[in-house]
């Protein structure tokens, strides 16, 4: 029994005294006013171990002495070669307080930032990169955050000269404690003069390899350049074809060509999806789509469509079908089938349309078309009947970077829709719409970016009860002036339904404001009109609005909610406010 309690009291021992702890609270004084505390507590483990006491106030101290250089090297990396960090410890309170004091002192200005590149004797002197290419300014704060970006940025310029292989081959960094300044010498080698070589394609299944190897954008022997690597890798992530792309360049090149491997991994090549939104204008609405992105093999992309809301009914299918006259020479096809029915009228159409689609550019399209159609239309108690052709004109261009949250770019979209009634009719018009949206980043902490639209809309050839209803102009409801409702920001009849106009002028500005990760804030106003004269006449009037969103971000894109109400109302037209569910921006 004594050898008992002797073993028992050997082992409890031990574990009594592992159990002991210095429970300890830290504080850091002096770094209110910088913009970067968070990183010293990332940096320190008296922050980052609070959880985890230590057995004794000897290893508090240790744990807090190594903080010293952490912090310090936090401190230094944003410009402060000065700064003087040093700590207390108040081992009578409970739990231990450990107070870290910093002084950060002044910051450091970049006084310079020299490049010399080295080529080998056979190969061209590689062109000066002008500082401002490298993310650099003489002055500015000495940060070791842009002096390792501009290295980076160094290496891509020298890349897109052709230099493909450029190295960093030495860096010196010289701190001024008196001048209080940072100078930086930079060594790099250009290596050779180096063009696009063999294309090797790995990881391919079902998708074709002759699609791909279109898609290059630059031809065997053409010098190097990073840009063009750039493009064919948006492109191939564009397609929607792939899960993974990557382009990997050679580590030496062959008689001055660079060998490029392409590594891909397919992704699921079909897709479904639902969506729904609701106004108070326009009600609930549903929507369902199905989607085949390789059909036979070369990027051919099906999709089907159904829609279902109190304004539209409908069923579209189109078919894209790549580079059938060349490369980004792609042919279109669609049919729709469809009913809509609003304040203004009542259609029923169903009609088809084939045509051809140009990449003009990376950020532009251009597109030409033939469409038929055949509707059934119901207005004022009146029945209309008529079958046009239409041969759509059209360019875009997108250098925007989200297609559902933009925060900086343009849009514009140009059209130019002749129409002519078959079957001997008499209606014929032409129909041109003009609409552009820009984005500008005004602040990355916390994100504001302003965001505005502009519409422009004209027919010319008939009068406006000659032209069937739904090609006429509208203004007001959704992703148009939001404080009147669908189709209400223009001129009414005896009724006060929409008669639409031979024109239209509207435009509109919000700021978005992120407040959170996953909370923002949309203030916005909007004006617009629609008239009967062939150019709008906004001295005869323009629709106001104003309002406010709320938007959640989610991995798909931002749930919107918007409240808006008109400025200017008419007396018993408009509504006193309107209400928007859906996701995406506005516009």
């Amino acid at each position: 029994m004594r050898l008992l309690v002797w073993v028992f009291l050997a082992v409890l021992t031990p574990l009594s005294a592992w159990a002991q702890t210095v429970p300890y609270r830290v504080e850091l004084v002096g770094a209110e006013s910088l913009g970067f505390r968070d990183r010293m507590e990332d940096a320190s483990r008296l922050f980052q171990l609070r959880d985890e006491p230590p057995a004794s106030l000897l290893s508090l101290q240790r744990r807090a002495e190594a903080d010293m250089d952490r912090i310090s090297e936090v401190l230094r990396s944003e410009g402060y070669y000065a700064a003087q960090v040093s700590f207390a410890m108040d081992d009578q309170a409970q739990p231990v307080v450990v107070t870290v004091t910093v002084a950060p002192g002044p910051v450091f200005a970049l006084e310079a930032f020299n490049v010399r590149v080295d080529t080998a004797d056979d190969t061209p002197p590689s062109k000066p990169v002008p500082l401002s290419d490298l993310g650099l300014a003489i002055g500015q704060p000495a940060r070791a955050a842009p002096v390792v970006e501009a290295q980076a940025a160094l290496l891509r310029a020298l890349a897109e000269q052709g230099y493909a292989l450029a190295k960093v081959q030495d860096r010196q960094v010289v701190v001024d404690h008196a001048a209080k300044t940072m100078r930086v010498e930079l060594v790099a080698s250009s290596g050779p003069l180096a063009a696009f070589g063999p294309v090797t394609i790995n990881g391919l299944s079902d998708v074709d390899e002759a699609w791909v190897r279109r898609r290059i954008p630059w031809q065997p022997g053409e010098r190097f350049s990073v840009s063009q690597m750039e493009t064919m890798r948006k492109r191939l992530v564009e397609s929607r074809l792939f899960s993974s792309v990557k382009l990997v360049t050679a580590t030496s090149a062959q008689d001055s060509q660079l060998p490029i491997t392409i590594d891909l991994r397919e992704a699921d090549q079909r897709s479904v999806g639902t969506g729904v939104s609701w106004s108070s204008s326009e009600g609930f609405g549903a929507n369902a789509y199905w989607e085949h992105r390789n059909l036979l093999g070369a990027a051919e992309r099906l999709r089907t469509s159904l829609t279902a809301s109190q304004i539209r009914n409908a069923a579209d299918v189109t078919l894209r079908v790549p580079d059938v006259l060349g490369a980004d020479q792609d042919l279109l096809s669609s049919f729709t089938a469809e009913e809509q029915r609003t304040d203004a009228y009542v259609t029923r159409t169903i009609g088809g349309a084939v045509g051809m689609e140009w990449v003009v550019t990376p950020t532009w399209r251009a597109a030409a078309s033939t469409a038929l159609e055949r509707t059934f239309e119901e207005r004022n108690n009146r029945t209309r009947n008529y079958t046009l052709v239409s041969f759509p004109l059209e360019a875009r261009q997108d250098d925007t970077d989200d297609l559902l949250d933009p925060t900086k770019g343009n849009r514009l979209r140009a059209q130019m829709r002749p129409f002519v009634e078959a079957l001997g009719g008499t209606v014929g018009f032409n129909r041109f719409e003009l609409y552009d949206s820009h984005y500008v980043m005004l602040l990355d902490q916390p994100r504001i970016i302003l965001a505005g639209w502009g519409r422009f809309g004209t027919i010319t050839g008939a009068g406006l009860d000659d032209v069937p209803a739904d090609k006429r102009f509208y203004v007001g409801g959704g992703g148009s002036v939001r404080a009147f409702g669908f189709q209400r920001a223009g001129p009414v009849d005896d009724a006060g339904d929409p008669t639409g106009g031979l024109s239209a002028l509207a435009f509109g500005g919000e700021v978005r404001v992120k407040v959170t990760d996953t909370i923002g804030l949309v203030p916005f106003v909007e004006a617009g009109n629609a008239y009967e004269t062939r150019l709008p006449r906004p001295g005869d009037g323009l629709r106001w609005g104003a309002g406010m969103g709320l938007r959640y971000f989610t991995p798909i894109g931002p749930v919107r909610a918007d409240v808006a109400v008109p400025i200017n109302p008419r007396s018993g037209i408009d509504d006193s406010y309107q209400i928007y569910l859906s996701l995406g921006q506005a516009f």
